[in-house]
């Protein structure tokens, strides 16, 4: 491979030979991938971003091949897709959502495995699929048809965002019974998706989102936790503070990471938390207040000295 691939050697040594795929970020799931053939089905492959305003993702792919899907996604939002083998088998799905990891999510990720990276300032989503077979192979690398761009702004009809509309709510209900799953790992799953897509006025959502803070999976309740601080609300410094009484320091060191700059009762009440790592995180949440930058705030930090 050339020199411009070197950068992904190191992942070659953990995952053994990678097609790379230079993609985008992907969208949340609305029906899983059906990996069945549609015989007299002519193959096709539909990808649309919506800004309205937060950005909406729809792929639409019939009787299509699995790497020409993520081809598509990768030239239509520019993240970084790894594989070595693929299921041969044409996929049909439907796949709505806010993220690319939602997508890819919805795509790939019961058929065969999924790791992801978010995006960063300087580098795009990053997703490694987990085939069952990773033996010897020649890595190829495909690059999008174009460079990676902003997603073009696109009005929907009334009927199409009629359609989008009712593919959301039937994501979010049947969200809403995966949050309640015996498998915890689908339980986290959906609680971070409804996070990001369940209304911020539908009580339902927030009514989960809350009874997973005392979920017995340690994951489940970052994952509520996190959904509730970006949901946002009158009740989050609330909600931060019942997850500042988990067992868990994780748990207790994301709620002080997810509140904000005026829930100086939250810092405080982590001062004294058990957890050095947690304790010092508030400490260092009060002294940014008391920076420079943050002077002249009504607000005032109060960091006791140790």
């Amino acid at each position: 491979m050339g020199s411009s691939r070197s950068s992904h050697f190191a992942w070659q040594f953990l995952f053994a030979c990678w097609a790379l795929i230079a993609a985008g970020k992907p969208v949340l799931a609305q029906q899983p991938a059906d990996q069945s053939s549609q015989l007299g089905q002519m193959p096709s492959i539909q990808f649309t971003v919506i800004q309205r305003p937060a950005p909406l993702l729809h792929l639409e792919a019939r009787s299509a091949p699995l790497a020409q899907i993520l081809k598509t996604i990768a030239d239509k939002t520019g993240a970084l897709i790894h594989y070595s083998v693929l299921p041969e088998a044409p996929v049909t799905a439907t796949c709505v959502g806010s993220s690319t990891q939602e997508i890819m999510d919805c795509l790939v990720a019961k058929q065969v495995g999924l790791v992801a990276h978010k995006p960063q300032k300087d580098k795009p989503a990053e997703f490694w699929l987990l085939g069952s077979s990773v033996g010897s192979c020649q890595a190829v690398t495909v690059a999008p048809a174009v460079s990676p761009i902003a997603a073009v702004e696109q009005q929907p009809t009334p009927e199409e965002q009629a359609k989008i509309d009712q593919m959301l709510q039937e994501q979010i209900d049947q969200l809403l019974k995966q949050a309640e799953s015996k498998d915890p790992n689908v339980r986290s799953m959906a609680i971070n998706s409804l996070g990001s897509l369940g209304a911020k006025n539908d009580p339902n959502v927030a009514e989960v989102l809350r009874n997973a803070l005392t979920d017995k999976d340690v994951n489940v309740r970052s994952q509520a936790i996190t959904a509730i601080a970006e949901r946002g609300g009158s009740d989050v410094a609330e909600q931060l503070s019942v997850a500042l009484k988990d067992n868990d320091a994780s748990v207790r060191l994301s709620a002080v990471g997810l509140a904000k700059e005026d829930d100086i009762g939250i810092f405080q009440q982590a001062l004294n938390d058990s957890d050095l790592t947690v304790k010092e995180l508030a400490q260092s949440r009060l002294q940014g207040l008391s920076s420079p930058q943050n002077q002249g705030s009504e607000v005032e930090a109060v960091v006791p000295e140790n």
